[in-house]
């Protein structure tokens, strides 16, 4: 079934562009929801993990900064360390005696004392003396005293060089869990290492520091893991697995988004760990994901809406103006060019209306001068069959007259002078006027479309002789000097055309430069040109008469005009144009005219 035109209009006017505006809206909604919104979080939400962070790492320093400074001040405590130098010495070399003994019991028994009152505080699990060599001198815990410890991590990498305290690591030295251990150097007097002062603490207050309270959030914490990523602590507390975090080595101070999480990683100043803080993309991306569908639900309304009234607006300023239109222009195709078109336009069909309106006046204008023009070439037609039966008429009488007087001048007989100016006067008006006839008969044939044109091969410039010859008996007793000059190129060279209808043409324009000149000079000159690599010939009759007024210019060349001799320069205007040439004029008034004959030296046969 064939969609009527309107629907079609209706359809591309306001679906067609709403259907462009909702995937304009779709694609929009999408780039944004996939290729722009996780940039601008990955800057929102900078802001909020590195602030959590930076609390966590603040608090967690400060954690282990003061048992640093607390252990250190208990090792550098005078009972404590004279009491740890007299352990260290060589049993063997006490003097034997009995204050020597006393005296090193009662070092044991200071320290002994010393780790009961700090162990009493509930902040340590064990407190331990080392000795360089790494046996358990003293300690909190009697089932450690004695023990071996000298292939422990922290005494191969830690022990030498250490100045002060140092995080040993996390619970598994001292056989607790669920601890952290510290390491300090113990001095002597003398500022010599004596021995290693191990405590390990409770991470009870860590596993607090890790929990986030009010978050923005369910998914984001914060984990405690070491250099390599293994996770240490978290909020629920030591881990029972080795889970590992695969950190990107240039991810400090920069929030990175990595298999569906993003997370931002601190490095502790006071520990070798560090806190990473880490969030669910999924939910992160929930309140965009809400905005999209309301992006997308607002959008659809506003489509909707804007459907609904295209619609309706579509048929009252757009299908019904566009049919009263549509019917208008198969009235003007029928040939009604009186239609009426309305007046309920607006906007760009309102400059429409006026355009068509503007379309059918033009149309009528061209009727009325086609029917002119037909009338007039009608007109022209049979005016040129009279004209031509009339020629066919008296041209039998013409020759008569003119063949009567040139027998009778050529016979010699004695003719008083009076008479024989009358006879030349008769031969010479007979020859005008069988010109003329002859003119005319062409004329008819133009207008028949019966006049041949003929190709043939000829001298230029014996052409241009005889019509000098012809030019001469016209200007009689004129003082006028006539000139004509043929191109030496033409010597040799052939012309190819109608030579009668070229003769024709030229000799209408030399008489029209001797009939408007009394006294003066008539130049006749020939030569050759090329335009568009074809070859023509340039003719060119200038004469010092009377000249052409600038009024009269454009209508020397009609049929019947008022300039003397329009009718031979309408004929030869004619004639050039059927030889595939122009006729161009120049003049001016009181110093003469210029008529440059231009045609094909091949001429163009249709």
């Amino acid at each position: 079934m064939k969609v009527k035109f309107s629907q079609r209009l209706n359809t591309r006017l306001s679906l067609f562009p709403l259907f462009i505006i909702l995937i304009v809206f779709i694609a929009g909604g999408i780039g944004f929801y996939v290729f722009g919104y996780s940039h601008f979080l990955k800057d929102f939400h900078k802001l909020h993990l590195i602030n959590l962070s930076s609390d966590k790492k603040l608090i967690m320093d400060s954690w282990f900064q003061y048992y640093k400074t607390d252990l250190e001040d208990f090792s550098r405590l005078d009972r404590f360390r004279d009491s740890a130098a007299m352990l260290m010495k060589d049993t063997q070399k006490l003097q034997k005696g009995k204050k020597a003994i006393e005296a090193f019991n009662e070092a044991h028994l200071n320290i002994s004392r010393l780790f009961e009152e700090k162990a009493s505080s509930k902040k340590y699990n064990a407190l331990c003396l080392l000795s360089m060599d790494g046996r358990v001198v003293s300690s909190s815990r009697n089932d450690l005293v004695g023990a071996d410890w000298s292939d422990s991590t922290f005494l191969k990498e830690m022990a030498p060089g250490l100045k002060s305290t140092a995080v040993a690591g996390f619970g598994a030295d001292a056989g607790s869990d669920n601890s952290m251990e510290f390491i300090t150097p113990v001095f002597d007097v003398h500022d010599n290492m004596i021995a290693l002062l191990y405590a390990s603490s409770k991470v009870d207050d860590l596993t607090g520091f890790l929990k986030i309270k009010n978050g923005l959030y369910k998914s984001e914490k914060i984990d405690l893991i070491d250099r390599d990523g293994n996770i240490v602590l978290t909020r629920e507390g030591a881990y029972a697995k080795k889970i590992r975090y695969n950190i990107p080595e240039d991810s400090q101070n920069i929030v990175q988004y990595k298999d569906g999480i993003f997370f931002y990683v601190a490095d502790l100043e006071q520990a070798p760990f560090r806190l990473i803080a880490t969030v669910k993309k999924s939910e992160v991306a929930r309140p965009f994901t809400i905005l999209l569908i309301m992006y997308l639900s607002f959008a659809g309304v506003v489509i909707l809406l804007f459907v609904i009234q295209n619609a309706y607006l579509a048929k009252r300023l757009i299908t019904k103006p566009v049919s009263k239109l549509i019917n208008a222009v198969k009235s003007v195709v029928a040939g009604d060019l009186s239609v009426d078109i309305g007046k309920d336009y607006k906007g760009e069909f309102l400059e429409l209306k006026k355009s068509f309106e503007s379309m059918i006046e033009e149309l009528r204008e061209r009727e009325s001068n086609l029917r002119e023009n037909i009338r007039t070439k009608e007109q022209s037609r049979l005016r040129s069959m009279v004209f031509g039966k009339m020629s066919h008429e008296l041209r039998n009488p013409l020759n008569t007259i003119v063949h009567g007087a040139g027998a009778i001048l050529d016979t010699g007989a004695d003719i008083s002078p009076d008479n024989r100016r009358t006879l030349e006067e008769i031969l010479s008006n007979g020859k005008n006027l069988l010109q003329l006839m002859n003119d005319l008969l062409d004329l008819s044939r133009l207008e028949a479309g019966k006049l041949a044109i003929s190709q043939e091969e000829f001298n230029m410039c014996e052409l241009l002789k005889e019509i000098e010859d012809a030019a001469r008996n016209v200007i009689g007793t004129k003082e006028i000097e006539l000139i004509v000059d043929c191109q030496d190129v033409f010597l040799d060279k052939p012309v190819y055309t109608d030579r009668q209808r070229l003769k024709q043409i030229l000799t209408n324009l030399v008489t029209n430069a001797v009939r408007s000149t009394e006294v003066g000079t008539v130049t006749v000159l020939c030569s050759d040109a090329i335009r568009n690599n074809v070859e023509y010939i340039e003719v060119s009759v200038a004469d010092t008469g009377s000249g052409i007024e600038p009024e009269m210019m454009e209508m020397i060349f009609e049929e019947f005009s008022n300039y003397p001799t329009s009718f031979g320069l309408f004929i030869s205007k004619k004639l050039t144009d059927a030889l595939g040439g122009r006729i161009d004029v120049e003049s001016a008034p009181g110093k003469g005219s210029v008529f440059t004959v231009t045609i094909p030296i091949k001429a163009i046969v249709y």
